[in-house]
């Protein structure tokens, strides 16, 4: 489906209404589907950025996973989709670029966020020494505690774990 046929709010996320109590619970996880376009980084940082808000998560560290959703996703359209501007779109079949996020708290108190990026492009092994461009694993990895990507004729998986983030004030 073409990006600004895409539902703009995020899956999985409880929006109050008009009227309705603060502090309606937040979901503990977001899960959403984008074509492979080139506004599909955009979208996920919005969605990606609202839910975090929502999390209370703090602000430089929602900003680096923004930041790392937006190079993975930008990869999967790129790389998996041979997705380019200005470039004739190829014929995709019915491939998306699919992002799963999960809060968790550890025992301590302190919260993570498991994300996983998922796409059903051609797998590219990723370029080493690139002098312009092929930074996006790098500031990925730069954002996270743990990461791995996988990849094979099925597409590629990418899976990161932040550092942990205290609970948000007033959390029990």
């Amino acid at each position: 489906m073409p990006p600004s046929e895409q539902d703009e709010r995020p899956g999985d996320i409880p929006r109050p209404l008009p009227g309705e109590a603060a502090g309606t619970p937040v979901a503990e996880s977001l899960h959403f589907e984008l074509a492979p376009e080139m506004v599909a980084p955009s979208i996920a940082r919005d969605r990606f950025d609202r839910w975090l808000r929502d999390l209370r998560w703090p602000g430089a560290q929602r900003e680096d996973l923004v930041l790392a959703l937006s190079e993975a996703v930008s990869n999967s359209v790129e790389h998996g989709y041979r997705i380019h501007a200005g470039a004739p779109r190829p014929d995709l079949g019915r491939g998306t670029v699919e992002v799963l996020a999960r809060v968790f708290a550890e025992a301590n108190g302190t919260r993570r966020i498991a994300l996983t990026v998922r796409d059903h492009g051609r797998w590219r092994e990723p370029v080493a020494g690139a002098r312009f461009r092929g930074h996006g694993l790098s500031i990925i990895r730069a954002c996270a505690d743990e990461f791995s990507i996988d990849g094979d004729e099925s597409g590629t998986t990418l899976r990161l774990t932040t550092r942990g983030a205290p609970a948000p004030p007033g959390a029990t």
